[in-house]
């Protein structure tokens, strides 16, 4: 690709957040003594994040208060109606969440091989600024020196053009020759395609292999190793 600049998503692209989730709540629900039905739970857990998650990037409601949400809806029978009780029940989760965090095998690589090539790199996530900091520098993604761009410190989260045309300025790339790299078809290549951007999927568990109708005419990558960059 003869691009001068790539940005990658961070959550499920970079560093494995489906994976230290489904980690965390199994082994938090455990402490709890909640692993009957742990599969329903998981998925019910999972499906109030995205909810929730969303609500946050459309700025309805903080970062804080998504997770107290979040947690009053899993535990709809505990009284949490105290925010201080929702954040020490949800602060449970959250340490097993931590305690898994790590990058994907193929990140440090990605990430050596496009600067390598000499092109400005970023990594453009929806998020908390502090938050996805600390998950660059836990996994040891930060010693590359590229720079973060959350939602939280952005005029707008993905998908909506503002996030990428504000992060390509800051990089001093211009949309047309910069590439997002994501795990989203929504927030990362139609919300890069729409803003001027040539996009990539990174579809590592192969989600879309019976539903080729939905990425017809998308690049679409099983790891972070398949990119290649020209000058």
């Amino acid at each position: 690709m003869p691009v001068s600049g790539v940005l990658f998503d961070l959550d499920d692209t970079l560093f494995d957040h489906r994976g230290a989730a489904d980690r965390g709540v199994r082994s938090w629900l455990g402490h709890l003594g909640l692993d009957g039905m742990l599969e329903d739970h998981v998925e019910r857990w999972f499906a109030l994040e995205a909810f929730h998650h969303e609500r946050f990037q459309r700025r309805e409601i903080s970062h804080v208060e998504q997770r107290r949400a979040r947690i009053r809806a899993f535990l709809p029978g505990w009284d949490l109606a105290d925010d201080t009780l929702a954040d020490d029940t949800f602060a449970g989760y959250l340490a097993c969440y931590r305690a898994a965090w790590s990058a994907f095998t193929d990140a440090a690589a990605a990430l050596e091989q496009a600067l390598g090539a000499g092109l400005r790199v970023g990594i453009l996530t929806n998020g908390d600024q502090a938050i996805q900091e600390t998950k660059v520098q836990r996994t040891g993604l930060a010693s590359f020196g590229v720079p973060v761009f959350a939602s939280s410190s952005l005029p707008a989260a993905k998908p909506d053009p503002r996030a990428f045309h504000e992060v390509c300025a800051r990089l001093g790339v211009a949309p047309q020759d910069c590439v997002m790299v994501g795990d989203s078809l929504r927030h990362d290549v139609r919300g890069a395609s729409g803003a001027g951007l040539t996009a990539v999927l990174v579809d590592r568990a192969g989600r879309y292999d019976r539903r080729r109708a939905e990425v017809a005419g998308v690049t679409r990558i099983r790891s972070l190793a398949e990119l290649r960059w020209a000058s």
